[in-house]
């Protein structure tokens, strides 16, 4: 036993983060769960609708960054022991820009100023909190990335969460205890991330010279491409709830949350793996290594995605009984959402190897294609009335991880 796990868990960094993040995430899970049944399905409704709206603008708000400088800061931290100004800068500079946009275009969704203050805040510490934590993985070490990003913000949410349903059942008091939570987390992160790397920060000057803009364009880009599953994820809410009402907002909101943890078991490993599928030498990107490096995420993936298949193809009735009791009746839906985390594992591993490494020739064509398709979906409920809302419901999550996974196969067939 010993020995097993010296082999294939102690080096595997995927493995470590899954593990991790799973913890993390069934966490959350216990505590919609809870909400699930504490709240009015009014107020579920819209805490779901506000989870995903922060969700979306905290990622269009990073752009990316942590993904376009994780090569140049790990050679910084690593070999020179200094964390590089320009990319403070960078970030800096996309929190506020990106943030400011991001708190109005709260306003407008939810018509309420203290909403739109928290939601500002609530992105500039997310922002900093995901960039850190990314940055955190240069020396193969996933502790501190899986503690405070998976562990630590998801307890203390857990936590705090509780706490204000006890008090105050009531939508402002759990976004309340989520601002606390993300705060924080936010600053352990910063403080624990400086005692790791050994910083010594002479300046917090943000000089508008270390600007890119070739790398805010790149990373505008970027979020197109990956934006539109945290867009679907808030447009299929918010569409929902104006084309089916407040019932399909709350079994949607469930749904997404075992989707989640299906997307979680393929997204952590490939997170986990990314030091070593971001190379440096662009020449050593060959079908071979794409190959090579696809097969173990897969490996060790595929075990976890096809055990938990199986579960909720045996007892999809038995575990909404136990964790969401008032939508037991969605057992079946749950049954195809988990199929759907099989294609995502098929898929968007190679996706990443292409995103990571800057790959993606055919960009703006993949863009065009993710959002007009989007588009077209989302009207579906309003041209043909009577579709049914949960085919609509699946379209949604599958659209873009087909259309990837096409436009995928067309750069690494271009791969010699």
């Amino acid at each position: 036993m010993k020995e097993f796990y010296k082999r294939y868990i102690k080096q595997n960094l995927g493995l470590i983060n899954l593990f991790g993040k799973v913890t993390g995430r069934l966490l959350f899970l216990l505590l919609t769960s809870f909400f699930a049944y504490k709240l009015s399905v009014k107020d579920f409704a819209g805490f779901a609708i506000f989870w995903s709206t922060l969700r979306m603008l905290s990622f269009f708000s990073a752009n990316n960054l942590y993904i376009i400088y994780f090569n140049q800061v790990r050679e910084s931290l690593i070999h020179k022991n200094s964390w590089p100004k320009e990319v403070s800068s960078n970030v800096v500079f996309t929190a506020i820009s990106f943030g400011s946009i991001s708190a109005v275009i709260s306003y407008v969704i939810f018509d309420n100023l203290l909403f739109a203050i928290l939601t500002f805040i609530s992105l500039i510490l997310l922002i900093l909190l995901r960039n850190m934590a990314e940055f955190a993985k240069s020396d193969n070490s996933l502790f501190l990335s899986i503690f405070v990003e998976d562990f630590l913000f998801y307890f203390l949410f857990f936590v705090s969460g509780i706490i204000a349903i006890s008090i105050s059942n009531s939508l402002i008091a759990i976004i309340f205890s989520l601002f606390l939570s993300i705060l924080i987390t936010t600053i352990c992160c910063l403080i624990l991330f400086k005692k790791k790397f050994k910083l010594k920060i002479n300046t917090y000057k943000i000089n508008i010279q270390d600007l890119s803009l070739e790398n805010f364009k790149l990373g505008i880009n970027y979020n197109i491409l990956r934006g539109n599953e945290f867009l679907s994820n808030f447009g299929v809410r918010y569409l929902g709830q104006i084309y089916f009402g407040d019932t399909f907002v709350s079994y949607t909101h469930i749904m997404y949350q075992f989707y989640n943890l299906f997307a979680l078991l393929t997204m952590s490993v490939i997170s986990g793996f990314q030091s070593k599928i971001t190379i440096n030498n662009k020449a050593n990107f060959t079908r071979l290594f794409i190959k090579n490096i696809y097969l173990k995420i897969i490996k060790t993936i595929a075990p976890f995605v096809i055990f938990s298949i199986l579960i909720i193809g045996v007892l999809s009735t038995q575990i909404l009984t136990f964790v969401f009791p008032k939508y037991v009746e969605y057992d079946a839906l749950l049954v195809k959402v988990s199929y759907i985390g099989f294609i995502f594992l098929l898929i968007q591993p190679l996706v990443f190897v292409f995103i990571y490494n800057k790959k993606i020739t055919n960009l703006k064509s993949l863009n065009l294609t993710q959002y007009v398709v989007m588009f077209f979906i989302y009207l579906i409920p309003l041209i043909f009335v009577h579709f049914n809302e949960q085919n609509w419901l699946l379209l949604c999550m599958t659209s873009f991880i087909i259309i990837q996974g096409v436009f995928t196969m067309q750069n690494f067939k271009n791969i010699k």
